[in-house]
């Protein structure tokens, strides 16, 4: 199970490597993975950094370019 830590105690270096792990995923075609971590970076930056943070974009166009992905590789369309 994926371990979520408090948004309270995220970090801009944190972010980033949260970032990254969610990218590793993506590209190992973990993409339903990479979309949980997408996911709940943007949120948990939103809670510590602002809503209109553009890091918190950035973590939604990530998940919803791995729905993208997935849903590709699942249909075979890839």
């Amino acid at each position: 199970m994926i371990q979520t830590p408090d948004p309270h105690d995220l970090t801009p270096a944190e972010a980033e490597r949260r970032m990254a792990e969610a990218e590793r995923a993506e590209q190992q075609g973990r993409y339903r993975e990479a979309t949980h971590l997408y996911d709940q970076l943007g949120k948990d930056i939103q809670a510590r950094f602002g809503r209109f943070d553009s890091r918190a974009l950035d973590a939604f166009e990530g998940m919803a370019r791995s729905i993208r992905k997935g849903a590709e590789n699942k249909d075979g369309t890839r």
